[in-house]
């Protein structure tokens, strides 16, 4: 399949441990995460994995049939890690529109923190891994604002409101990760909190009618948001 068969002094280099082929696989990926978060996917080839590991390419081989599939793998095992911060950054918040908020900041966050598997999964070539993890947000930021309609929260369609919710929430990151670094914001964490409090409002004070807005709205939003600031002032 590869070509010639290795000799048997090289197979005799790549032939793992009984029973360790799966921590030479966890190798191969940790070794495939920093290649793609320190180059990009130009950067992660079957050769310099197998140089950074001390192996020959067919024991990477052995493990991923091409560079596409090591890619797949790679942002996949990023993206897992996704939902584990989702969940966790807002399993103990009864509110869910406070939730819903703590979730897209989270994801914006993870996004600038991987910048090259984002690229991958949601702007590069479509593979299963891409497909995967579009539906798989799609439909936990779905169920969210299934949650903030059974609080109350008047949405017309789960589906729509997601929709334009994730529009808010991979913007944010796609905006800044196909610039250089030093044209991000100084305060990173204000542009997260600032995009995901934008996305969530946008979405859910839309969701069941979208009027055209106007300096008078804006103004009367405004001046409602800012007047418990204005009393704590008054009180100090």
């Amino acid at each position: 399949m590869l070509g010639d068969a290795p000799s048997e002094h090289r197979a005799s280099r790549v032939r793992a441990a009984k029973g360790h082929g799966g921590l030479l696989r966890n190798q191969l990926l940790d070794i495939a995460d920093h290649l793609l978060e320190d180059g990009g996917a130009d950067a992660l080839t079957i050769r310099a994995v197998a140089t950074r590991a001390g192996v020959s390419p067919p024991a990477v081989y052995l493990h991923f049939a091409s560079k596409r599939e090591l890619v797949h793998a790679a942002c996949l095992r990023v993206w897992s890690s996704l939902f584990t911060e989702l969940e966790a950054v807002s399993r103990d918040i009864a509110d869910p529109v406070t939730a819903l908020h703590e979730t897209c900041a989270a994801y914006i966050a993870f996004g600038l923190r991987h910048p090259s598997p984002y690229r991958l999964v949601m702007a590069g070539e479509a593979t299963e891994a891409s497909r995967q993890n579009e539906d798989a947000c799609f439909r936990y930021f779905r169920d969210k604002v299934a949650a903030c309609r059974d609080a109350g929260v008047p949405v017309e369609s789960r589906t729509e409101t997601a929709r334009v919710l994730c529009a808010g929430v991979h913007g944010a990151v796609s905006l800044l990760i196909h610039q250089e670094r030093d044209a991000w914001p100084s305060d990173s964490d204000r542009y997260v909190r600032r995009a995901a409090s934008s996305a969530v409002h946008g979405a859910l004070l839309t969701a069941s009618q979208a009027p055209t807005p106007s300096v008078a709205d804006v103004l009367r939003l405004g001046s409602r948001n800012s007047r418990p600031d204005r009393s704590r002032r008054d009180l100090n």
